[in-house]
């Protein structure tokens, strides 16, 4: 990556102004990501002078600044209780201590990486995302955009429920990324996301609709819901797995997940 100036804006309106003054401008959060590229940037800002590394735990919802470290963020009280601890395991199966100690919750969801072990569980929970200047948009919504969202992303907010959550992540390596990976929420509805597709993390829309107008929940059922999600989330194949592999794995963890989080 090639930069050739380097800032720390000390208000949101300077950052904002250094942002939309040049489209060869850019954010920096962690940065892990974004090293990798082959990237050239005008402007580097940072906004790690902005506060924006805090959690803060409210009545209803937890809000977490854009500049939080996903260990922070894996290893606050109020995020391991979220699903019985589903959404800190979620965090905590990425890469290591040390990259968890630099990547940003901010950088890791502006950059829709479809190998996200992150947005997978928070697809399953009420998250919204608050930019600058003043926008709040669903994490579903955020992600079904095409474009590059104009604005900073400032802040995370996750709904609290009292549901249990289930989440797998299958790689050949802890320290690799996802093969494949499921994510499922219930209290009182079933969410349920597959992320590592290899394509973006989505809900499976018709399997949780299936389960949720079921009054009883039976054996069978279950399987339906394994086999209903491959019929109708697509699959493909990459350098780490294949279609007919993730299609399995997919199916399998579907179905172990809805009964882990069904049981009493």
């Amino acid at each position: 990556m090639e930069i050739k100036h380097y800032a720390r804006p000390k208000s949101l309106d300077e950052a904002y102004q250094l942002l939309t003054s040049s489209g060869k401008n850019a954010l920096l959060g962690g940065g892990v990501w974004m090293k990798y590229s082959n990237r050239k940037v005008d402007t580097m800002i940072d906004l790690s002078l902005l506060g924006l590394n805090q959690i803060i735990d409210r009545e209803d919802e937890i809000v977490i600044g854009a500049q939080t470290t996903l260990r922070d963020m894996e290893t606050h009280p109020s995020v391991i209780r979220i699903g019985e601890g589903f959404l800190s395991q979620a965090i905590g199966s990425v890469v290591g201590i040390q990259f968890r100690n630099v990547a940003t919750i901010g950088g890791s969801i502006a950059g829709k990486y479809p190998f996200s072990d992150l947005i997978t569980p928070l697809l399953c929970l009420q998250v919204s995302l608050t930019f600058f200047p003043e926008e709040t948009i669903s994490l579903t919504d955020y992600l079904d955009q095409k474009h590059k969202h104009p604005g900073i992303l400032t802040h995370i907010v996750i709904k609290k429920a009292s549901g249990k959550g289930y989440f797998k992540k299958v790689s050949n390596t802890i320290l690799d990324f996802s093969i494949l990976n499921v994510a499922i929420y219930y209290d009182k509805e079933f969410k349920i996301a597959i992320g590592s597709r290899p394509a973006k993390p989505i809900l499976a829309i018709d399997v949780m609709n299936m389960l949720n107008e079921t009054p009883h929940l039976t054996n069978e059922i279950i399987q339906l819901a394994g086999d209903l999600t491959i019929k109708t989330i697509s699959f493909s194949s990459d350098e780490r797995g294949s279609k007919d592999y993730r299609e399995i794995l997919a199916k399998t963890y579907v179905i172990r997940g809805i009964k882990e989080v069904s049981r009493p």
